[in-house]
């Protein structure tokens, strides 16, 4: 039991020490609950999609990326032709998005994107679809720096009526 005295102890004084080391860098003691800010969206050009087949891990295909266009806020400009985005689609029939991309900015700054995901739009029967990103950023330090200090989500949806097909739209929002 003296054991489990202690223990208690310790632990309810490492609660007081982390608590006090988030108030001693002027942070509150919880964390805040996460925002949502808008950074871009995207309509991304793609040819037909490639069918690898199946391997010891899924079933693979390769979507590749010819194109498109970028605006928000903060950043504009357009998807640079090359990029693909690699899908395996597992044994659950929910697929693993992994595209891999450049963007280059209105002011010729190229920013290399890798966008990783998850989807259930092969998942038969599903009540609703889910299809969700976390893009990562490697922009050159200067103007777009910021895309490298922040942690983002993306949604991908099909795109206006009047864009090319094949095509999808990306939404990007910054986590505050």
């Amino acid at each position: 039991m003296a054991d489990q005295g202690r223990r208690a102890v310790l632990t309810a004084m490492g609660g007081i020490v982390a608590a006090s080391t988030w108030a001693g860098r002027g942070w509150a003691a919880t964390p805040d609950v996460p925002g949502l800010e808008f950074v871009y969206e995207a309509i991304v050009t793609l040819e037909p999609t490639e069918e690898i087949g199946r391997t010891p891990i899924g079933t693979r295909r390769r979507v590749p990326i010819i194109g498109g266009t970028f605006a928000g806020p903060r950043i504009r400009g357009t998807v640079v032709a090359g990029g693909a985005d690699w899908q395996l689609q597992r044994a659950d029939n929910w697929t693993v998005i992994e595209a891999d991309y450049m963007m280059r900015a209105d002011d010729g700054t190229l920013i290399h994107v890798r966008n990783v995901g998850l989807t259930n739009s092969r998942v038969p029967g599903a009540a609703s679809r889910y299809l969700r990103t976390v893009p990562s950023f490697e922009a050159p330090i200067g103007p777009h720096d910021w895309l490298n200090q922040a942690i983002f989500i993306g949604t991908i949806g099909p795109p206006p009526d009047d864009a090319p097909k094949p095509a999808v739209r990306i939404r990007v929002y910054r986590v505050t």
